[in-house]
């Protein structure tokens, strides 16, 4: 399994249009039934801070192949981030499901 955790600050005033990428990006795996899939984005209480969850089964790569999720990153970095966004990889050591 992999697991993903990415952050980023989007520019003032880019918050609602970078959470209907998002929208579209979660429509998009619905709707092609992307199977072994967890993916989740947060926003954080600060309005401009965006947290990206993504489990994938296998190697992943699953999420990148959305044509609404390349569309969402063709204009992230250069266009709506204020900052470089992180990457960080992550391992499972414990988690509750009540």
């Amino acid at each position: 399994m992999t697991m993903r955790m990415v952050t980023y600050r989007v520019k003032d005033g880019r918050a609602d249009e970078n959470a209907a990428y998002v929208r579209d990006v979660m429509a998009d795996l619905a709707a092609c039934k992307t199977e072994g899939v967890t993916y989740s984005v947060y926003l954080l209480d600060d309005g401009v801070t965006f947290v990206h969850v993504v489990h994938e089964e296998g190697d992943g790569g699953k999420v990148q192949v959305s044509e609404a999720f390349q569309r969402f990153t063709a204009t992230l970095i250069e266009d709506r981030c204020a900052a470089t966004p992180e990457l960080h990889t992550m391992t499972l050591v414990g988690s509750y499901d009540g």
